[in-house]
């Protein structure tokens, strides 16, 4: 009778060499738009802050709704971050508490999901959020 022997884990871990540290495995290089796409996301989890309408050499093109994303850029050097987030707040909502949730929400978020450290979150709010449409100017 023949017995085939089964490689067990507790011996097969004996085989194989420690992993080492992880400073000397290698290098992880987080991408601005990483942290930028972090930080448009957090925005939109913060009741009342949504995204600013586009701009075009000064002049507002179209119109930003609840759905509209954030505007976000970010510069990432080391584990440090600088976010730019560009928002509306909804109407009538007080703009620095908004702000603040916003800010929070951000450097945590980023802090969980990338594992980077915020060192300022700078925040433009161009536009407030209403409800009703615009009415239309005469040409």
């Amino acid at each position: 009778m023949t017995v085939d022997t089964v490689d067990r884990p507790e011996t097969a871990a004996r085989d194989v060499e420690p992993l080492p540290a992880p400073a000397e495995r290698g290098r992880l290089t987080i991408a601005d738009r990483v942290v930028e796409k972090v930080a448009a996301r957090a925005v939109a989890e913060v009741d009342r802050a949504t995204g600013a309408p586009r701009t075009v050499l000064g002049q507002t093109v179209g119109r930003a709704t609840e759905d509209t994303p954030a505007r976000t850029s970010a510069h990432v050097d080391g584990d440090i971050v600088t976010v730019t987030v560009s928002m509306s707040v909804a109407w009538p909502a007080p703009v620095g508490e908004v702000t603040a949730q916003v800010r929070r929400r951000v450097v945590q978020r980023i802090g969980e999901l990338v594992g980077l450290h915020v060192a300022e979150v700078d925040i433009d709010v161009p536009t407030l959020l209403t409800r009703h449409k615009p009415v239309p100017r005469v040409r």
